[in-house]
C-alpha cells in the first residue's frame, strides 16, 4: 500500500482493507473510534458502476466505551486497467472522470453540508401514494463519504462509503421507470442539491464554476459518449422497425444530450447538477411498497448549469408515459416545496422565485 498527502495510505486490493486503516479512515468523522474487527464480503453487484471494484466490508469497534457496527463499502479504481465498457472514452477520460468524483466529496460535499439548514435532514416518511397533497419526505440525497483520495504513484483511487444496499437502498430493476413517489422522492434530491449549492455560492460570493474550476458548464466528452450511445440506439430502433422511417428520423434530429451543449451562453441562474440522474444513479428505500428515501450516486459528471438540466434528464430517463402526462406537476410542485425548505427564509435568492 502507497502513502498519501493526507497520510492514509490507498489499498491497492481487498486484502489491503485492514482494522488499523479503517479507524485512520473514520477517525475524522467518528473521533474516539476504535475498529477491533474488520469482515470483508468482497465485490458486490455494481450494477453500471464500471469504473469501480466496489469492495463491502463491516467494520466492529467502539466509540466512547460504546460497541460500534460499520456497514460499508471501498470503491476502488485502478486507473491502470483497462476501460473498455464505452470504447469512444480514453483512458485519460477515465481519470478524468474519477478526479471530478473523487474532488465532489472531498471539496463540494463537506461546503454543501456546512450551509444546511437544520432540518434539511429530515426524518424519513412513508409516502402515500394515492394522497397527491401528502408527498414523501425526503432525507439529504447524497451517500456519507469518510474518505476520498487517490495515489498519484500508483494511479490507484479509493472512496470510503456507507453500505446503501445493507440499508435497504437499492436500483430499480431491470431498468424500470420510476413510480409517482419515487419520481417525487428523486425530485427532492434534486432539489436539496440545487438549493445548497446556490447557498454556497451566494456566501462564497462567487459563481461555483470559479469557486471549483473543475466543475464545467458542460462536460463535452460525457455528452459525446452518452450522445453515440443514443445514435446507436436510434440505429437499433430502425433495424426492428424497418417500415417506421419518419419515427426514425425525427429520433436521429431529436437527440436531447446533444442540445445540453448550447448551454455554454445560457443567461439562466445556474446551480450545481448531478447531469447524470438516470435510473442506475437513483437508489431508492422502501417500507414494503412504498418508496421512503432516495440517494443520488455516480458524480462524476457534476456540471453548473440551470436546474431544468436535471429535471428534464431526470423525466426524460425515468418515467412512463403515464407518469409524466398525469403527475409531472405535482412532482414538479414538490421540487419546489423541497426547494423552498432547503434555501430557508430570510436569504436573498434568485431561485426563490425560479417557477418550475
Amino acid at each position: 500500500m502507497m502513502a498519501t498527502k493526507a497520510e492514509i495510505i490507498i489499498p491497492q486490493s481487498a486484502e489491503d482493507i485492514s482494522p488499523s486503516w479503517v479507524q485512520l479512515v473514520l477517525q475524522k468523522e467518528l473521533p474516539g473510534i476504535i475498529i477491533t474487527d474488520v469482515d470483508v464480503k468482497g465485490p458486490i453487484n455494481k450494477g453500471e458502476g464500471y469504473m469501480s471494484n466496489i469492495i463491502a466490508f463491516d467494520a466492529v469497534g467502539t466509540r466512547n466505551g460504546t460497541s460500534q457496527h460499520y456497514s460499508l463499502v471501498a470503491k476502488m479504481t485502478d486507473f491502470n486497467c483497462p476501460f473498455t465498457e464505452i470504447k469512444e472514452w480514453k483512458k485519460e477520460t477515465h481519470i478524468k472522470m474519477e478526479t471530478r468524483k473523487l474532488r465532489f466529496y472531498s471539496d463540494v460535499v463537506p461546503e454543501l453540508l456546512s450551509v444546511a439548514i437544520p432540518g434539511t435532514e429530515r426524518e424519513s416518511k412513508p409516502g402515500n401514494i394515492d394522497d397527491q397533497n401528502d408527498p414523501p419526505t425526503d432525507s439529504l440525497f447524497l451517500p456519507k463519504c469518510y474518505f476520498a483520495a487517490t495515489d498519484p504513484s500508483s494511479m490507484v483511487s479509493v472512496r470510503v462509503m456507507e453500505n446503501l444496499k445493507s440499508q435497504g437502498f437499492s436500483i430499480k430493476p431491470n431498468r424500470q421507470s420510476l413510480s409517482r413517489a419515487e419520481m417525487m422522492l428523486a425530485a427532492g434530491a434534486l432539489a436539496q442539491l440545487h438549493g445548497l449549492s446556490h447557498l454556497v455560492e451566494l456566501r462564497s460570493g462567487k459563481p461555483l464554476s470559479e469557486k471549483y474550476d473543475w466543475i464545467k458548464t458542460t462536460s463535452r466528452v460525457w455528452i459525446d459518449a452518452q450522445s453515440s450511445l443514443y445514435r446507436d440506439g436510434v440505429k437499433e430502433f430502425a433495424a426492428a422497425f424497418p417500415k417506421k422511417a419518419d419515427l426514425t428520423g425525427f429520433l436521429e434530429k431529436l437527440d436531447p444530450y446533444r442540445e445540453i451543449l448550447d448551454l455554454e451562453e445560457d443567461p439562466r441562474l445556474k446551480v450545481l447538477c448531478h447531469t447524470d440522474s438516470w435510473i442506475n444513479n437513483i437508489m431508492i428505500k422502501f417500507d414494503g411498497d412504498v418508496p421512503t428515501e432516495v440517494r443520488l450516486v455516480d458524480w462524476q459528471t457534476p456540471t453548473y448549469n440551470p436546474p431544468t438540466i436535471d429535471l428534464t434528464l431526470l423525466f426524460l430517463c425515468n418515467t412512463s408515459w403515464d407518469v409524466f402526462h398525469n403527475y409531472r406537476d405535482d412532482i414538479l410542485a414538490h421540487y419546489h416545496h423541497i426547494l423552498q425548505e432547503t434555501l430557508g427564509t430570510g436569504e436573498s435568492s434568485g431561485l426563490k422565485s425560479w417557477n418550475s
